[in-house]
């Protein structure tokens, strides 16, 4: 390669990869055992909003309109929704100082469609899909399943997955007009037309691969966000007077293999990560009462 070509396309490397540098920010999350790169909350907002609606688009919808009683119990989980949210919203903004820098409020929408789930974007959107409300039964249950969805707001898990699909993207613009070069100098100017073509090729290839790429990264990421916003769910329950023994129980008697969808199975391994939480306090308690005697639990 002709090295003027080559010194240009080096510094075209070091320019975006330091803006990509500017616009991804390294910041420990709430529980302080990671330190991922993440991209500024309006534009991951965005770019979880996109998300968001792609999500809602290829969820089926629900079938029908409601009637009478139906339409009552809709009512009824639409005001449910709403008031566990206010609830915690005020949890999570005294929990979570910094919280209201990135996210001024927190906005919760019940969305008729045909199977359970919840999503969220960055800026603090909560929907619920109306189907939770065959599952989350109890006040605990309902609590903590929007209380999880915020834990990926408040640990910034959308900005994080904003900056890894920013980065991918920024090493796909940046190699493939290196390779096309390398390839269009090769052919030489008898194949110009072809190399052209050829390059155009490449850098759909490479914006196709750096998709997937970021896709198959951001899913790697998935069970250690999901632990994180099982234990910021669990905080923001702990004022409201519900721990992990009585949330793991509110889920008891339900059906989470039906139907069985990525959202229903990420519900089912934070309950069983849960439920060995639940264990030992319940384990715990017994012996705390007995080692301690009457006097210390006088009055109660």
């Amino acid at each position: 390669m002709n090295p003027h070509f080559l010194r240009i396309a080096l510094s075209r490397v070091s320019a975006i990869l330091l803006s990509g540098m500017v616009l991804c920010g390294c910041v420990s999350t709430v529980t302080g055992e990671r330190t991922p790169f993440v991209a500024p909350t309006a534009i991951s907002d965005v770019y979880s909003s996109a998300n968001l609606q792609m999500m809602l688009a290829t969820t089926s919808n629900a079938s029908g309109e409601c009637v009478e009683a139906e339409c009552v119990q809709r009512s009824e989980f639409d005001q449910r929704v709403a008031m566990t949210g206010a609830r915690l919203s005020g949890g999570a903004y005294q929990a979570f100082p910094g919280l209201a820098d990135r996210v001024t409020q927190f906005n919760f929408m019940v969305v008729d469609k045909a199977e359970p789930g919840t999503a969220s974007t960055a800026a603090g959107y909560i929907v619920v899909l109306r189907p939770l409300s065959s599952i989350a039964l109890s006040d605990e249950a309902l609590t903590f399943v929007i209380a999880r969805e915020m834990g990926h707001v408040v640990a910034q898990h959308h900005e994080e997955n904003t900056a890894t699909s920013m980065i991918l993207s920024v090493v796909a613009t940046v190699i493939a007009p290196i390779i096309n070069i390398a390839k269009i100098f090769a052919i030489g100017y008898s194949g110009a037309t072809s190399g052209v073509a050829t390059s155009a090729v490449a850098s759909a290839s490479m914006t196709a691969a750096s998709f997937v790429g970021s896709r198959v990264i951001i899913e790697s990421y998935r069970p250690k966000q999901r632990e994180e916003a099982d234990d910021i769910a669990i905080k923001l329950l702990a004022p409201l007077g519900y721990d992990v023994q009585a949330v793991s129980a509110a889920f008891d008697n339900v059906d989470l293999h039906t139907p069985q969808t990525s959202w229903m199975r990420e519900l089912q391994s934070s309950l069983a990560r849960l439920s060995v939480a639940a264990e030992p306090q319940a384990l715990a308690r017994p012996a705390r009462l007995a080692i301690a005697g009457p006097a210390e639990y006088s009055g109660n």
